[in-house]
């Protein structure tokens, strides 16, 4: 099973789109995708046309995991969600409740590793109980970045943040970038640079898309995801994300 985690400690940069149409576009592909919510606002959750799970209930509750139970089907042929749970805005504040949910993640991993070919989790936008689990099970840590003059200090950052919370994880860290507007010169500037190749940047962009941006007001939000421009980018960058794996 090959597993993706969409990371990032800043919110608004496109975690979650990333996330839910890297999962979309694997799926296209005929691999049997699996997407996990793990952030507490459910945004995934709720595109992918489930529901959060109440406190005492989902993958975090009940004395054995019963993966049968909590997973959910969605309108994506090959594509099944891990909705997220309402327990998770406790761990910061209850270290039992974290060690749970650090065993939970491990359980929950070993038990999928057989039922799917890949794994996208939607992780939460910060360092958390679970993020050293997460990341050093990733095999790789996608970081969207939007474009603007704050965008490599930002990856530099995250990448720091990555290899402290999780050892050996910064070299999995794949930064792209996103919501791009060519007819920006600074946007025009970034990309041009990056195709030129630098490590730990992809040289695959993705252009702003108003569907993606109304995804969530749309009766069928995952058909952002699934074709227009920005899905054309998502359908290149999942195609290297799976071939980094292959190599």
């Amino acid at each position: 099973m090959h597993t993706v985690a969409s990371y990032h400690l800043k919110g608004g940069v496109g975690k979650t789109t990333t996330a839910v149409a890297v999962a979309v576009q694997a799926s296209l592909t005929g691999a049997r995708t699996l997407l996990w919510d793990l952030d507490p606002l459910g945004a995934a959750t709720r595109l992918a046309g489930a529901e959060r799970a109440e406190e005492g209930h989902g993958w975090l509750g009940g004395p054995q995991l019963d993966l049968d139970r909590v997973i959910s089907g969605t309108p994506q042929d090959g594509l099944d969600i891990l909705p997220a749970a309402r327990a998770l805005r406790r761990l910061d504040r209850d270290e039992s409740a974290a060690a749970t949910a650090r065993s939970r993640v491990r359980a929950v991993l070993a038990g999928a590793q057989d039922r799917y070919d890949v794994l996208v989790v939607d992780c939460p936008p910060a360092v958390s109980a679970l993020t050293p689990p997460l990341l050093g099970a990733a095999d790789v840590v996608l970081a969207p970045l939007t474009a603007g003059p704050l965008a490599w200090s930002a990856y530099a950052d995250l990448a720091e943040e990555v290899d402290a919370v999780a050892a050996g994880s910064q070299d999995k860290l794949l930064a792209f970038l996103t919501m791009v507007d060519r007819r920006k010169r600074l946007h025009r500037d970034l990309v041009d640079d990056l195709a030129e190749g630098t490590e730990g940047f992809s040289t695959v962009y993705v252009p702003t898309d108003s569907s993606v941006e109304r995804m969530a007001l749309d009766e069928a939000p995952l058909r952002a995801v699934r074709t227009g421009r920005a899905a054309t980018a998502y359908a290149t960058l999942t195609a290297e994300l799976l071939g980094r794996r292959a190599a």
